[in-house]
């Protein structure tokens, strides 16, 4: 298929799951700005409370304020969400978030885990919790380096422990970064003798991390990774290994030429979108505001005083979002455009514009081969 038929294709298709796709189906959601932790490269800048002091933990959101939050974006669509902090477990009233949350979506949780004793995950999940990430930046040395000594040992017994228990979803997260790049393969071979999924997303100089553009993978580094994370796909299956640039497209022969099929459906599962912000996706900080996908600092609408259903509709951040033909640069230009769209957190990080070309892709606008 030609360069031109394939956006024309693709640009169609867009359009018609735009129109009658395009939902807050997936909200992840900061309930606190709180963590036992200080790690090297927070991007959510969470503010470290020492042991000593976490009991008198003040949260930006009371538990009603959650309460009526989730009300609001289950009555949008919202059928996903996954908690987050900070650190989530800090949250005393966890149990009662997540037990009013699974009346009307699946909740899951991002966690470092250093928390989750068996007590704890027993009441999550009797709650409703249906999935658990624990978040593992490297073998021991590299996340103890990081995240404080044994809290490798905390996260990976937390990771056993979900298993034993029963939790349908368990998936080790790791941040991948110039620093640990390196012990992708040994963390995979981890996640599967442990029997858990693994998904792997990107460092990117934010939060705690400001500054360390030095810690960034340069692109060469990304290509052999997103090449390694395919073939380890195919060894151990695509429902076991995850990872958030895959949709860099020219990698992918099936995706695109399920993309590219006319007679092909255009839902969720039978077309990518590739970024999904503000498509099918959004974001709720601490303090109970929408944000325009995982850019913290684009606040898009309150949604203690706002409808979610209002803000998805009329926002000119996410409607921009949603606008492929407003990319600049090299996206803005690229074959690719509607069925990848770049990276938008990645952009607006580094140029301060979330509609900029992506700067970490390595794949030549016109031609799809690398550059």
């Amino acid at each position: 298929m030609s360069s031109p038929e394939f956006l024309n294709i693709t640009r169609e298709k867009f359009k018609r799951a735009l129109a009658r796709e395009s939902k807050p189906v997936y909200a992840w959601f900061s309930l606190n700005d709180a963590c036992n932790l200080d790690c090297k490269y927070c991007f959510a800048d969470a503010r470290y409370v020492p042991s000593e002091s976490q009991k008198a933990i003040k949260d930006s959101l009371s538990t009603q304020d959650v309460l009526n939050i989730i009300d609001n974006v289950a009555e949008a669509g919202t059928k996903s969400i996954m908690f987050a902090g900070g650190e989530p477990t800090l949250r005393k009233d966890l149990p009662q978030i997540i037990r009013h949350t699974s009346q009307y979506m699946d909740v899951a949780m991002n966690t470092n885990g250093y928390f989750l004793d068996r007590e704890l995950l027993r009441e999550l999940a009797y709650a409703g919790l249906t999935q658990v990430k624990v978040s593992i930046d490297g073998l021991q040395e590299s996340h103890d380096w990081n995240r404080g000594e044994g809290s490798f040992e905390r996260a990976v017994n937390a990771l056993k422990l979900c298993k034993e228990l029963g939790i349908p979803t368990v998936i080790l997260i790791m941040t991948l970064s110039r620093l640990n790049h390196k012990e992708l393969p040994e963390m995979i071979e981890l996640a599967m003798k442990l029997g858990v999924d693994f998904t792997m997303v990107e460092f990117l100089p934010l939060g705690k991390a400001s500054g360390k553009k030095e810690w960034t993978m340069e692109r060469e580094q990304r290509r052999e990774m997103q090449r390694y994370l395919f073939k380890a796909q195919e060894k151990y299956g695509w429902q076991k290994i995850a990872f958030e640039n895959r949709y860099i497209i020219t990698e992918d022969e099936f995706c695109k030429k399920v993309c590219a099929d006319p007679s092909r459906p255009c839902g969720f599962f039978d077309f990518s979108v590739g970024c999904i912000s503000g498509i099918y996706s959004y974001c709720i900080s601490a303090e109970g505001k929408a944000v325009a996908g995982d850019i913290m600092e684009i606040e898009v609408g309150d949604l203690k005083k706002e409808s979610l259903s209002d803000i998805w509709k009329n926002s000119e951040v996410f409607n921009l979002l949603r606008d492929r033909d407003k990319l600049k640069g090299k996206c803005g230009k690229c074959n690719y455009r509607y069925v990848c769209g770049g990276c938008r957190r990645r952009a607006y990080t580094f140029t301060g514009d979330m509609m900029a070309a992506d700067p970490g892709c390595w794949v030549d606008a016109k031609t799809g081969l690398e550059k």
